[in-house]
């Protein structure tokens, strides 16, 4: 089963014996990574992170699972493939990666502070919806390839598709509207990335630095709608929020007051224990 945070890679060796993955899908792919590892690390800026457990459900083969770790959240993961959770389980052994699919995570009501869900079959959106709010007590995430993004309307025209299985912004917007317990308007948010075409999906491409940004837009072909349960909180220092101006280690500035953005991350050797962690997709 491909993972989603690496599809051009599993395309290319997915099967024993196969051709290795040409330079370009291995360029392309980590390229991608980086955008979605940078994206999801502002989309889940806002949710605390401290004694909190969070459930990361179509976990493919764990590519941000040290990153979750990493973040400081506690991380158990999802996976159905039994191939793609051993090398999930390898990637971060601090994890518990449990069998199941997204319609029907093994796990009892509110069961986690928060759930990051990767969307995998659109079909089987509501269903997955409905039980990542059944286990997440504070909040959940949902990331999805955006069909109506810059990049897929240029990969129509161009007969390709998108790396993963797609839907749109607008269809996972109403979901989340109609789907019972629905978060408050005011406690939703989405956000983009990857808005360029997919032949600039590298560094090397003079269109690169596009497909970097994070925006709140609905053009990004990976997508992120974060769905807070409950009061939002407290907001970010502003010593915090202005960290980036005086070099202080922020990569940007917050575009508005978030709830309390914790400083830190675990060590990635925690995540791995007895070694270092074996990192990049």
């Amino acid at each position: 089963m491909d993972d989603p945070h690496a599809p051009h890679i599993a395309r290319s060796s997915a099967s024993p014996g196969a051709a290795p993955p040409r330079p370009g899908d291995v360029a392309t792919a980590r390229f991608v990574l980086a955008a979605q590892l940078r994206l999801l690390e502002r989309a889940l800026a806002a949710w605390p992170r401290r004694e909190a457990a969070l459930l990361d459900v179509n976990c493919g083969t764990g590519a941000v699972l040290p990153f979750l770790w990493g973040c400081g959240f506690e991380v158990d993961a999802v996976e159905a493939d039994p191939a793609s959770r051993a090398r999930a389980q390898t990637r971060c052994p601090a994890a518990t990666v449990m069998a199941g699919r997204d319609d029907g995570l093994p796990v009892e009501d509110d069961a986690y502070d928060w759930v990051l869900l990767h969307l995998r079959e659109p079909r089987r959106l509501a269903a997955a919806l409905a039980e990542a709010r059944r286990v997440a007590r504070r909040g959940f995430a949902v990331t999805f390839w955006n069909r109506h993004s810059l990049a897929g309307l240029c990969a129509r025209v161009a007969h390709t598709r998108l790396p993963g299985h797609v839907t749109t912004w607008w269809e996972v917007r109403g979901a989340l509207r109609r789907m019972e317990g629905a978060p408050a308007p005011g406690n939703t948010a989405s956000l983009g990335t990857l808005a360029g075409p997919v032949n600039t999906w590298r560094a090397k491409s003079p269109l690169a630095p596009g497909s970097r940004l994070v925006t709140a837009l609905p053009v990004g072909a990976w997508t992120v709608f974060r769905c807070t349960l409950g009061p939002a909180g407290g907001v970010t220092p502003l010593a915090l929020r202005l960290g980036a101006r005086f070099g202080r280690g922020m990569d940007e500035r917050l575009s508005a007051p978030e709830p309390v953005l914790e400083c830190g991350r675990k060590p990635l050797t925690s995540c791995a224990p007895g070694g270092r962690d074996e990192g990049g997709a």
